[in-house]
């Protein structure tokens, strides 16, 4: 094989890989879906440089040219490297951001403060609302507003190590899972097991911290006592895209 057919190759390869991740929705493990518009360009434009004349394995061979061409030109072996994420999506399909991801970033401690926007209306029973808004709300509302309202948020589970009990997690990204920071709530009341990164739907109440704890950056995430737990499946989007709520 020569080097431009290897190059064609490559070029298919991971063009090949893209458009899968955006047609698979795959991408939305480590992409916001605002880009998957790009990754599906990208793609095409990958594969049409790869298969279309003049540059494309569609093209003709130049006449002459020797099979053994790839000898003369050692680049075209250390080209096959580009196949390793091609392999790593396709054979082992990286999962999104989990529990042992939580470690090695950053926590994010909610927006700043300020009057934050009427509560949205209970369903069925509680109201729905994201992690970010919950911590932002419970650490930076002088308000006050989830004094006593029942809520209803969706994350995965982050044991506590030599604590017992577990922090109910997300990650928020901003661009890709390369930036992701992580969104934590203590879940207190839950004498259930739960599973190392077991996707939940938690119903509870705020648990206000005392007014004396200090409000550095080294803040506690805010708790929630519980009153019901479901186990889910993990939603489509598994991460949240902002952390903006309040004035």
């Amino acid at each position: 094989m020569t080097e431009e057919q290897t190059r064609s190759l490559l070029l298919v390869a991971l063009g090949a890989t893209a458009t899968w991740l955006w047609w698979s929705h795959a991408a939305l493990d480590y992409v916001r879906p605002s880009l998957e518009p790009y990754l599906l360009a990208g793609g095409l434009v990958l594969l049409l440089l790869g298969l279309l004349p003049p540059l494309g394995l569609l093209r003709r061979r130049a006449s002459g040219a020797a099979d053994g061409d790839d000898r003369r030109h050692p680049g075209g072996r250390v080209g096959w490297l580009l196949l390793v994420p091609v392999l790593v999506v396709a054979l082992v399909q990286p999962a999104a951001l989990g529990s042992y991801a939580v470690s090695g970033r950053p926590a994010v401690p909610g927006g700043a403060g300020g009057a934050f926007s009427p509560l949205a209306p209970p369903v069925r029973g509680a109201v729905p609302m994201s992690l970010a808004e919950f911590v932002t709300r419970a650490l930076r509302d002088r308000n006050r507003s989830l004094d006593g309202v029942r809520v209803r948020l969706v994350g995965f589970v982050a044991p506590q190590a030599g604590v017992g009990g577990y922090r109910l997690t997300r990650f928020v990204i901003f661009c890709c899972a390369a930036d992701a920071e992580a969104l934590q709530v203590d879940v207190r009341g839950d004498l259930v097991r739960r599973g190392r990164d077991q996707w939940l739907e938690v119903e509870g109440r705020w648990l206000p911290r005392p007014a004396t704890d200090d409000d550095g950056p080294d803040v506690p995430p805010p708790a929630l006592t519980v009153d019901a737990v479901r186990p889910i499946a993990q939603p489509r989007l598994p991460y949240e895209y902002t952390i903006r709520y309040g004035g």
